[in-house]
């Protein structure tokens, strides 16, 4: 009402000043379109605005629900509730997870073969249930001359390689070695070694005379 009013004491005044009816009325009727058309691009914005939090809210609630049916267990169904019992789930299944992969460090009838990763990794990790043997795990591209440099490694730091899983897929391999013989003090050795060995299969590693 206001800015109605305002424009009516605009027109006036240029009337009294001189300016011909038309001109006064188009120049009215534009400034009022234009605040209009701001006016439903606010209006346009604010409804998008609050369908996609709509749907936000429905994608949540939908993954509540699903976390509702799933936990074994579950007495309090509220969000925090389901937050918490998923937390200590996930929690269980790592340390479960983590029990096993120590378990069948050693075993032949319980090693699960896993593909190769997309990054280069290396790990070496003592077996709780064999003192004297080590699990070598690693994960590089599958270069020509991979595994002679692997042996070459293992030759020097001169220990024996009692069982070896090997997977290549995609140009990519994973190699789990179990050694046989590996002091402490060579362990640092064997993983530089199998270091060079991932990336530079060619390079002639010379041998450890320790």
């Amino acid at each position: 009402m206001q800015h109605l009013r305002s424009y009516y004491n605009s027109e006036a005044q240029m009337i009294r000043g001189g300016f011909p009816q038309p001109f006064i009325s188009r120049t009215y009727q534009t400034s009022f379109l234009k605040q209009r058309s701001k006016t439903e691009i606010k209006v346009v914005a604010a409804k998008k605005h609050s369908e996609a939090e709509k749907r936000r809210r429905m994608r949540i609630n939908g993954q509540y629900e699903t976390l509702r049916t799933i936990l074994p267990n579950l007495i309090k169904k509220d969000k925090a509730s389901v937050l918490a019992e998923t937390i200590k789930q996930v929690k269980e299944l790592k340390k479960k997870v983590s029990k096993v992969e120590q378990e069948s460090c050693g075993s032949s009838s319980k090693d699960v073969v896993k593909f190769p990763s997309g990054a280069d990794r290396l790990r070496l990790e003592k077996c709780n249930n064999e003192e004297d043997l080590v699990k070598a795990t690693l994960s590089c591209e599958d270069s020509m001359g991979l595994m002679s440099a692997i042996s070459r490694a293992m030759g020097s730091v001169k220990t024996k390689v009692v069982k070896a899983e090997i997977v290549s897929v995609g140009g990519r391999n994973r190699s789990v070695l179990w050694v046989q013989g590996l002091g402490n003090d060579h362990m640092g050795m064997l993983k530089s070694s199998l270091k060079i060995a991932m990336h530079k299969p060619a390079f002639k590693m010379r041998r450890s005379t320790h």
